[in-house]
């Protein structure tokens, strides 16, 4: 009796065996897919290298952070930001290499008031996360943003501006980039984001520096994948969602904005004589509340920033005209107020309110 008692134990014991050695195989096979699965999504990042590598990206390079004092965080052009440059536009299949501005100090004067006209939240934001501003010509496009880190933390990040070809009020500026995307012809575009006695190249800068500053915030707020990832995936961001499946794909791209892909500002790539009500008459209906929004996912979210703050906190227009031989034959305004952005809203809401 006792032997069958031992006999019975004993395969009981060997079935629990086998079935915990079980279990822990399964356990190691899905904690290694998921492992691997996180380790391998996302697209490549060509530029987790360049910011990993300039010594832009480290704290150590940056002094008198605590200063309030903006013309302490000014800098003409130097040799480790002309090497990152020169590395971005390596990775962009730019030629322009950039030089250091002839006068600085002019525009020095302009930035810092375009600087000191920010206030509330964003003034504070700018002050906390915005440590340094190089200024150069020949950058290639209005402006580049970096990023910088302390223990693996990133902590605020730095503006590269073009001078030169900021070298307008900010109608003409932002009008200028709009058109940049597409090749000259009888239809142009128009935009305006400030009444006449506001239309400076203050405030050109002003709303330059805000999108390139959105790009930070990304960065720091964890809004999407690190810039320092060698894979980037915004599959589980928030602010995404719906929108981007990839930096470079959107949801839209097979059904509603086939077009949105080929756009490419600073190239005049494209012919908006033949594709404009291909474009605008589709972007009024969508996520997107600009066409920069719509180039890809990082863009989304800086100029989703900086149209929030100057639509709807700063009030101020934003109206988009097509013109045929210079008569209006479409308009749009800045879509940042769509239902369809109420979840972005809410995100940048909490931003702004810490």
């Amino acid at each position: 009796m006792q032997r069958k008692i031992l006999f019975v134990l004993a395969q009981v014991l060997d079935i629990q065996s086998r079935m915990f050695l079980c279990r822990l195989f399964v356990l190691f096979i899905l904690t290694f897919e998921t492992f691997y699965s996180c380790k391998e999504a996302g697209d490549p990042n060509p530029y987790a290298d360049v910011l990993s590598s300039t010594p832009l990206s480290k704290i150590e390079n940056y002094v008198r952070l605590e200063s309030e004092d903006w013309a302490s965080r000014i800098f003409n052009l130097d040799k480790q930001a002309l090497d990152y440059v020169n590395e971005l536009n390596r990775v962009d299949g730019f030629s322009e290499s950039p030089s250091p501005v002839k006068d600085l100090e002019t525009f020095k004067s302009t930035l810092i008031d375009a600087l000191n006209s920010q206030s509330g939240p964003v003034s504070s934001l700018l002050k906390n996360k915005l440590l340094r501003i190089y200024v150069c010509e020949n950058l290639g496009g209005s402006a580049v943003t970096g990023i910088i880190r302390k223990d693996n933390r990133s902590i605020g990040g730095f503006v590269i501006l073009d001078a030169n070809t900021l070298n307008r009020n900010a109608n003409d500026w932002i009008s200028f980039k709009e058109n940049s995307a597409f090749q000259k012809g009888n239809i142009k575009i128009q935009i305006r984001i400030e009444e006449d006695r506001q239309n400076t190249k203050t405030n050109a800068l002003r709303y330059i520096l805000l999108h390139e500053f959105g790009h930070i915030l990304s960065e720091t707020e964890s809004i999407g994948p690190s810039f320092f990832l060698p894979k980037r995936s915004y599959t589980n961001f928030e602010f995404y969602q719906g929108v981007w499946k990839s930096e470079k794909v959107s949801f839209l791209d097979d059904s509603r904005f086939v077009l949105r892909s080929k756009i490419r500002f600073y190239s005049g790539s494209l012919s908006l004589d033949a594709n404009w009500e291909k474009i605008y008459p589709i972007l009024a209906n969508t996520q997107f509340p600009t066409l920069y929004s719509a180039t890809n996912a990082d863009d989304f979210f800086a100029d989703s920033f900086v149209s929030y703050v100057h639509v709807v906190l700063e009030k101020k227009p934003w109206e988009l005209e097509i013109l045929k031989n210079n008569k209006p034959i479409f308009r749009m305004e800045n879509g940042i107020t769509k239902d369809s952005l109420q979840s972005q809203r809410k995100i940048l809401e909490r931003i702004l309110a810490n």
